[in-house]
């Protein structure tokens, strides 16, 4: 038995070692390399074993329980990117506070698109309409957005102007053997005094507003950096092994491509945010999750919506691996009040699930 505790003991050391490695590269973002994104992302894994610990060395020998016990309040800065007792608010996306702006950003999965091409669900599409028609929130920030006026089903834009949407940005590609169009869109009930943009890959980039709010302007920057498109569900329920074997490959390949790419597309992004010369609001789908250099890095000069009003673990993502965030708002918070926000885990039609917060101007 004591041969067993010695060598958990041991071993428990290395760990503690390691996280608090994890925990000053995700504090303090040192490093965008491939490798550092791979530890960072295994900070809630940590957690938990150190929780698993924190109870074994209290049952078997209550002295080393000390040591668990301060690597989890050393851990207590990145609580709040991970669970949040937010105020509660309703469903709907009424203002919760005059004047507001309220902006909504989306992942739409090209409203279900690829579903009703091959006769597997027609029904999706007519969700996102009637969905889409009832919202008035005053920005929406749209992600692989998919609007074709020779498909009656899918004329959004057509929609959202005719629901008072007056306004709009876009930054969209025409895929061969497709009219219509794919990529970021960005709808205001308010004029855009100007707009800017940059294509990464495929229907990754930014696109960026400034909308006349009142009598003052507020930049909006509409997100989505590099997507992995990881097929999780063959790797967990596929009965061919190679095949599992091969996904697992390709999933590793993807995920370390993916902290490349996306620590490259956030520079621009943060030369966008340090030159504007009004509030700023970020929002979209990140591609990362809260313990990643990226979301570090904008972190240091915006607060988080979720982190400041979210509620829960305010899970964004609507597939395996389900328990992620990934999409986000980031804002000025010098200069803008965040007044509400919520995740709408009730609207389950895309990959993803919608956030909408409300501002103010201090």
């Amino acid at each position: 038995m004591r041969l067993l505790t010695g060598l958990l003991w041991f071993l428990y050391k290395i760990v503690v070692f390691y996280t608090l490695i994890v925990y000053a590269l995700t504090y303090w973002t040192l490093s965008s390399h491939w490798i550092p994104g791979f530890m960072m992302m295994s900070l809630p894994v940590l957690i938990v074993v150190h929780l698993a610990f924190l109870v074994l060395w209290l049952l078997a020998m209550p002295k080393r329980a000390v040591v668990p016990l301060l690597v989890l309040l050393a851990g207590l800065p990145f609580l709040e990117r991970t669970f949040q007792l937010g105020p509660s608010l309703d469903g709907t996306l009424n203002r919760v506070e005059n004047p507001s702006l309220s902006v909504l950003n989306y992942n739409v999965l090209s409203f279900g698109l690829y579903d009703y091409r091959y006769g597997q669900n027609k029904d999706t599409v007519k969700k996102f309409k009637t969905w889409m028609d009832q919202q008035d929130a005053d920005v929406l920030c749209l992600q692989e957005y998919f609007s074709n006026g020779d498909m009656k089903d899918f004329e959004f834009t057509k929609l959202l102007r005719q629901n008072g949407y007056r306004h709009q940005a876009f930054l969209l590609e025409r895929k061969s053997g497709s009219t219509g169009e794919f990529g970021l869109a960005l709808f205001s009930k308010y004029p855009i005094l100007a707009t800017r943009d940059t294509l990464f890959s495929g229907q990754n980039g930014l696109l960026q507003a400034d909308i006349v709010w009142k009598k003052d302007t507020v930049r909006i920057i509409n997100v989505h950096l590099y997507s992995m498109t990881l097929q999780l569900s063959e790797v967990v329920d596929g009965e061919d092994y190679e095949k599992q074997k091969y996904e697992a490959k390709y999933a590793l390949r993807q995920i370390r491509r993916g902290f490349e790419t996306r620590a490259e597309e956030v520079k621009p992004l943060e030369k966008w945010i340090m030159n504007s010369p009004y509030p700023i609001i970020v929002c979209g789908d990140f591609n990362e999750t809260p313990y990643s250099y990226v979301y570090g890095r904008l972190r240091q000069g915006l607060a988080n919506a979720f982190e400041e009003q979210g509620q829960g673990f305010g899970f964004s993502y609507n597939r395996l691996p389900y328990f992620i965030r990934i999409d986000n708002q980031f804002y000025d918070k010098k200069h803008l009040k965040l007044t509400g926000f919520k995740t709408l885990q009730e609207v389950p039609y895309s990959d993803h699930y919608p956030l909408i917060g409300h501002y103010s101007l201090h």
